[in-house]
Parts: structure tokens; C-alpha cells; sequence
């Protein structure tokens, strides 16, 4: 079996057909491209013309600026008020999510306290057998750790109080030494209701003035910014009719930036709609009136506790018993 090799002609026939179709894969990839590039610049023409128009005007090249209507206006103005009032609110209610917001900034903890702490870290690390169980022994709060607030740090410092008073009397209890476990009871107790409180402000209150803030003022916002948008490409387009027209306002528009001048109205026109009413709801009162009440409602409650915690306490106080000391010395008596 032999094997024949192409004609010269045959093989120049092929190649000139390889050439002709790998022009016209160049050719068609060209097009494309340049299609391409056109479809991208007709797409990028209007941002650009919006981004200089809009340059222009806050520089004061332009003075010839469509006016918006007048309630859309004054709703921008009462949103951008509303938004500042959450905003300074929210600065001193966030203060409610630090817990010792209120903790004496000059206490600190005594040698005894953090030497027991370090002494019950280590004890509990020697009988921790695996790694997870060294790092709940490091984490977990010391057994005579408190919650830092003012009245946890009180009834603190007047449980040591007693502890160091009763050592003095032989742990003989006195009138003293019971008022002393009654305050450090009672306050430890308002303690933890005003780490409720602050629980239920940060759930209820500033946690929906976030949401608030997080999505019915950025909703708002991208509304407002679509009306920019529209109300720039509206005016844009009749600068270019005005272009055109060479400073003669009876020369004849061409039909199709007539047709686009119509369009950008309609659409400056239904923007201008949707931002109107999405301003108007986020406005309404009633929800930051309810959101006002709720905050005060929790407060009057702990207050109320507290009130009530520390009347039963003086009850507490005055049906102690009197010392033979205490009777000879009344100074503190009213």
C-alpha cells in the first residue's frame, strides 16, 4: 500500500482557504469588539454627562437646575432632622450596653481579691484534664467576681465590711453586722435589676433605632438618590436640546431627544412619587412617639423596683433591734 502525498496545488487551495476563514474569524471578532466598545460607551455616556453636570453645579457653573417640588423638599428636610435626632440618642443610650457604666471609676480590685482569683485559676487548671477544659477554667468568672455596677460594687465592699466587722466581735452577730448582710442583699438585687433594664433598653430601644437607622433611612436613601439621578439626566438632556437649538427656543427639536427629554420627565416624575411616599412613611410619629415610650416605660419600672427594693429595705432597718451601745449613742437616729 503506497501513500501519495498532496498536489502543490491542492495544498495552496487549502491553505488560502485556512487564511480566508481565519480573516473572517478575526474580522467577526473585531465587530464584536467594536460592538462592544460602542454598547459600552452609550452606557457610560449618560453616568458621565450625569457626573459632570453634577460637578458643574456644585461648583456654581450651572445655574439653570430644575426645582424639585416643594413638599419633597421639606420631607428631605425633616428626615435628615429625624436621622440626626436617632443618631445623638442612640449616643448616650449605647452607654446602656456597657455594663460598668456606672461602676466607681476609682475602686480597684485589692491585692486579696486578685491573689484569691489567681489562686482559684490555678487550682482549677491542676485538676483540668484536657485542653478544652483549661480553657473553660481560664474564661469562667471567679467565684467572688461581680458584675461591675455601682450597686453589685456596693454590696461588695459592704459584705467585706461585715465579714471584717464580724471577725472583730468573735463572729458575734449585732444590730450593725445585720444591717450591713440587709444593704449588701439589697443592693446586690438592684444590681441585677439594672442589668435587666439594660437588657431590655439595648432589645427594645437601641437595637430597633439601628434597624431603623440600618434600613428604613438607607431605603429612604436609595429613593433620594434615584430622584438626583433622574433629576440630572432630565437636565442634562436639556441642556443638549438648549445646545442645539443655539439660543432660538422656536428652532425645531429633533424627535428623538424630544422623545428622550419626555422619558427622563416621566421618570424624574415617578422617582420624585416613590421617594415622596417612602419619606412620608418613615415620618410618621407614631412609630418614634411608641419607640420614646417604650424606653421610659423600662425606666419607670427599675426606678419603680429600686424605690420599692429600698423602702422595704429602711422597713428592714428600723425594726432591727437597738444595741445596749447603740442606745446610749443616738447621733445617728433621726
Amino acid at each position: 500500500m503506497s501513500f501519495k502525498f498532496p498536489s502543490l496545488q491542492s495544498f495552496g487551495q487549502s491553505l488560502q482557504q485556512t487564511s480566508q476563514q481565519l480573516g473572517q474569524q478575526i474580522q467577526e471578532g473585531i465587530q464584536n469588539v467594536s460592538k462592544e466598545a460602542t454598547s459600552l460607551n452609550q452606557n457610560l455616556s449618560p453616568i458621565f454627562k450625569r457626573t459632570q453636570r453634577s460637578l458643574q453645579e456644585k461648583l456654581g457653573q450651572i445655574d439653570d437646575i430644575s426645582a424639585l417640588p416643594e413638599e419633597y423638599i421639606d420631607l428631605e428636610k425633616k428626615a435628615d432632622a429625624l436621622r440626626i435626632v436617632y443618631k445623638k440618642i442612640l449616643a448616650i443610650t449605647s452607654q446602656y450596653e456597657i455594663e460598668s457604666y456606672d461602676y466607681p471609676p476609682n475602686l480597684k480590685e485589692s491585692v486579696f481579691d486578685v491573689t484569691k482569683t489567681i489562686g482559684e485559676k490555678i487550682q482549677g487548671l491542676s485538676h483540668a484534664t484536657t485542653t478544652a477544659e483549661a480553657e473553660a477554667v481560664l474564661i469562667a468568672p471567679a467565684g467572688n467576681q461581680y458584675p461591675k455596677t455601682f450597686s453589685h460594687s456596693l454590696s461588695k465592699v459592704v459584705t467585706a465590711s461585715n465579714d471584717n466587722l464580724l471577725k472583730s466581735q468573735n463572729d458575734q452577730e449585732s444590730s450593725l453586722t445585720q444591717a450591713l448582710l440587709k444593704i449588701a442583699d439589697t443592693e446586690y438585687r438592684i444590681g441585677d435589676k439594672r442589668l435587666e433594664q439594660d437588657k431590655l433598653i439595648i432589645n427594645e430601644f437601641n437595637n430597633k433605632i439601628r434597624y431603623v437607622l440600618e434600613n428604613s433611612f438607607t431605603e429612604t436613601t436609595k429613593h433620594r438618590r434615584n430622584v438626583e439621578t433622574s433629576r440630572l439626566t432630565f437636565d442634562t438632556i436639556r441642556a443638549e436640546i438648549k445646545k442645539a437649538q443655539a439660543g432660538d427656543d422656536t428652532a425645531e427639536v429633533p424627535a428623538e431627544m424630544e422623545k428622550k427629554l419626555e422619558l427622563a420627565e416621566d421618570e424624574l416624575v415617578h422617582s420624585t412619587e416613590v421617594a415622596v411616599e417612602s419619606l412620608k412613611k418613615l415620618l410618621q410619629p407614631t412609630d418614634s412617639i411608641n419607640l420614646l415610650k417604650v424606653f421610659t416605660k423600662i425606666r419607670l419600672n427599675y426606678y419603680k423596683s429600686v424605690s420599692e427594693s429600698l423602702s422595704e429595705l429602711v422597713d428592714q432597718l428600723d425594726a432591727l433591734p437597738e444595741d445596749e451601745d447603740d442606745a446610749e449613742d443616738s447621733r445617728f437616729t433621726e
